[in-house]
């Protein structure tokens, strides 16, 4: 099998001994894996470890305890501008400090058969970390749970309303032909404050940065949690907002729709000014699962 091998252990997350201990500290709360199976969908972010890590956990801890699927579905922004526009990732392997996880080869290949914009294509996942930062979550509860879970990655290199309706009616359908059971997995973080991110609208006084991010943010979560994917990105274009995965999130409520969801929840919310105490660069970070 063709094996991906990670591209950012080491600098977004541990890679040594050190992740095992820091994934067991964010899931020390964790429950029995349950067996209900009602969420379809999750959102988490993809920065490092320390500044998100506890956040994304969130999501995958709901997922466990809800029970976890055969196959995670999980999309990222394509932050290198590699490869395929819209990248399903065809066979093989991924490789990360934890081990190998196989790629589910017929889902994969049959979102891009329903899909109308998708190719199979491994370039773009070759540095892409938005993927890779979620995998050793996933690898660490199918160890607790003592199964075989399978992952669909696929990055997003065009992000819009069209790509979330293609996607998610895509995933849907795979998932119904080959009676799988999914989740799929929006990765993203949400406004990113500062000149290095290119946006700085007005000038915001530091001690009240932290707040206006959320604020701002808040105005894009409202819209996730009602479902409303040409209202999110309608917020998206207003604020000129920085979210870099709304592709992601978009085919997770469409997918979700289908699938029969009727609630999503907050689980989390941070940014990276808890961590940094740096108003010069923000980063906000959330936790959402879309459940029936």
């Amino acid at each position: 099998m063709d094996v991906r091998y990670p591209a950012v252990a080491g600098s977004f997350y541990p890679g040594d001994k050190a992740l095992m201990e820091m994934l067991q500290g964010f899931f020390s709360d964790l429950g029995e894996e349950g067996s209900e199976r009602k969420i379809t969908a999750g959102v988490a972010p993809h920065a490092g470890y320390i500044f998100s890590g506890y956040t994304a956990s969130r999501t995958y801890k709901a997922i466990f305890e809800d029970g976890l699927p055969e196959t995670f579905v999980i999309l990222g922004p394509n932050h290198t501008g590699l490869g395929s526009p819209i990248a399903v990732y065809p066979e093989g392997e991924w490789l990360t400090p934890l081990g190998k996880i196989e790629v589910d080869s017929g889902m994969a290949k049959a979102i891009a058969r329903f899909s109308g914009i998708a190719d199979l294509d491994e370039t773009a996942h070759t540095y892409e970390h938005s993927i890779e930062v979620q995998v050793p979550f996933i690898q660490y509860l199918a160890e607790k749970a003592g199964k075989n879970v399978k992952i669909v990655p696929i990055v997003l290199g065009i992000q819009d309303e069209e790509v979330a309706e293609d996607l998610g009616r895509a995933i849907f359908e795979a998932s119904g032909e080959l009676s799988r059971d999914v989740v799929v997995i929006a990765s993203t973080d949400f406004m990113h404050y500062g000149p290095m991110y290119g946006y700085v609208p007005f000038r915001v006084r530091a001690e009240e940065l932290p707040h206006r991010i959320k604020e701002w943010d808040f105005r894009v979560i409202r819209r996730i949690l009602d479902f409303d994917v040409d209202g999110m990105f309608k917020e998206l274009r207003e604020m000129r907002h920085t979210m870099c995965g709304p592709g992601g999130v978009g085919t997770a409520i469409v997918y979700s729709r289908l699938a029969g969801a009727v609630e999503a929840e907050l689980l989390h919310y941070t940014t990276s000014f808890e961590v940094s105490r740096s108003t010069d660069a923000v980063v906000g970070y959330a936790s959402i699962v879309m459940r029936k």
